[in-house]
């Protein structure tokens, strides 16, 4: 029996989007005639689904909830492509995989030789790179780091020492309300000349994409809202 296509779903990285602005129209078909999802939250993912010009409703299709607390055997995920039918993935904000649990779906896909078709979509870490002016050729994304503050200083520090040794941009986040805070800890451990980009909110109503050195920063009086927020740090050259 030939398998189904794992579809790779990108979806809004802020409140201002829709996802019929994002996908292409090709897409928009594509993926409005889907029957078949995993998610890593259902509810978000139902609020994205019926913004789309869906063949069928939203409550007659077969959505299975991922999340990275799921203990699940994920081999049931591969059923619907197994049998010869199209499924989505799709993450709660922006590409599927990427600092996302269903990278473990398409790993599965891929152990089982079935078809992986990545559609494109805003990545808010690569865009964040992109509008940084840091080197993109040599990046590493750590995702969130310690909740205690003196580890997390120092893997601060850690990740300055490596962006000036190798010249390697180094990418971190940090949750909303605690974005203050990593700040305030980033301009009190990191040396004056480290450049620090900022992305806050993209493409949303806050959006706040800005370089500077550490010593330039220090001189801003910022106050950085409750949203999504990336840091970027790496040698000044």
């Amino acid at each position: 029996m030939k398998k189904g296509t794992l579809y790779l779903i990108p979806t809004p990285i802020s409140e201002q989007q829709q996802m019929s602005n994002i996908l292409l129209p090709d897409y928009l078909e594509l993926v409005s005639n889907l029957e078949y999802f995993v998610v890593e939250k259902g509810k978000v993912a139902r609020k994205f689904l019926t913004q789309l010009p869906l063949k069928k409703k939203v409550q007659e299709l077969n959505i299975e909830e991922l999340d990275k607390h799921s203990k699940e055997d994920l081999q049931k995920f591969l059923r619907p492509l197994l049998e010869g039918k199209d499924l989505g993935l799709m993450s709660d904000a922006g590409v599927p995989t990427v600092a996302d649990p269903g990278f473990k779906i398409v790993a599965l896909a891929q152990k089982h030789s079935i078809k992986v078709t990545p559609l494109v979509g805003p990545s808010s870490i690569l865009l964040a790179l992109m509008a940084s002016g840091l080197n993109g050729q040599s990046f590493t994304f750590h995702g969130y780091l310690s909740r205690e503050k003196g580890l997390k200083r120092k893997k601060i520090k850690t990740l300055e020492r490596i962006a000036q040794n190798t010249n390697q941009t180094q990418i971190f986040m940090e949750t909303p309300y605690r974005n203050q805070s990593m700040l305030e800890d980033i301009l009190d451990v990191c040396e004056e000349e480290t450049l620090l980009c900022i992305a806050m909110d993209i493409m949303g109503e806050k959006e706040l994409l800005s370089t500077r050195s550490i010593l330039e920063w220090k001189e801003v009086n910022i106050n950085l809202e409750k949203k999504p927020c990336l840091f970027l740090i790496n040698k000044n050259i």
